[in-house]
């Protein structure tokens, strides 16, 4: 280890000390504690920190958001009033399993209206209330739960290539 290292090691032993004395006082979260002992480490062991091309990550993740698993617009036969606004077309997008909590997959997949009116409302943009799927056409409310059933069918089952 060279001149340079070893003293840049010892200032971090001796923040790191620093910031654990202050986390016993202070409102630190933990995790803060352990920064600067994986900086020795890295130093120490001549191991250079990994880089991070930000722009290209950054590039990934609105690709990836933007190729995520959305319908088509859903042309309403009848439009959702909100006030003076009308909906006439619904997007919907690919739900989380999250999302699918409380609905029994099996009534979504045989477009059972509870299950329907439940789940459009956390996966339609523009958003719509549960009270406005409710008053929603029953012939958008089937498309809607095509939709969305199709989201659920792997792609074996829809014959896509995996």
């Amino acid at each position: 280890m060279n001149a340079a290292r070893g003293s840049i090691c010892a200032l971090l032993v001796l923040v790191s000390q620093w910031i654990y004395v202050a986390f016993l006082f202070d409102e630190i979260p933990s995790w803060v504690c352990g920064i600067p002992a994986v900086l020795v480490y890295f130093i120490a062991s001549g191991a250079q920190m990994p880089r991070i091309n930000w722009r290209k990550t950054m590039a990934q993740a609105k690709e990836k958001a933007t190729t995520a698993h959305v319908s088509d617009a859903i042309e309403l036969d009848s439009p959702v009033k909100r006030g003076e606004q009308s909906i006439d077309s619904v997007t919907l997008r690919k739900p989380t399993a999250g999302e699918l909590r409380g609905v029994n997959l099996s009534d979504v997949l045989q477009l059972q209206t509870d299950a329907l009116i439940k789940l459009i409302p956390r996966l339609s943009a523009p958003s719509l209330t549960e009270h406005e799927v409710r008053n929603m056409d029953p012939a958008d409310l089937v498309q809607c739960g095509g939709e969305i059933a199709g989201f659920l069918l792997t792609k074996r089952a829809k014959g896509e290539a995996a």
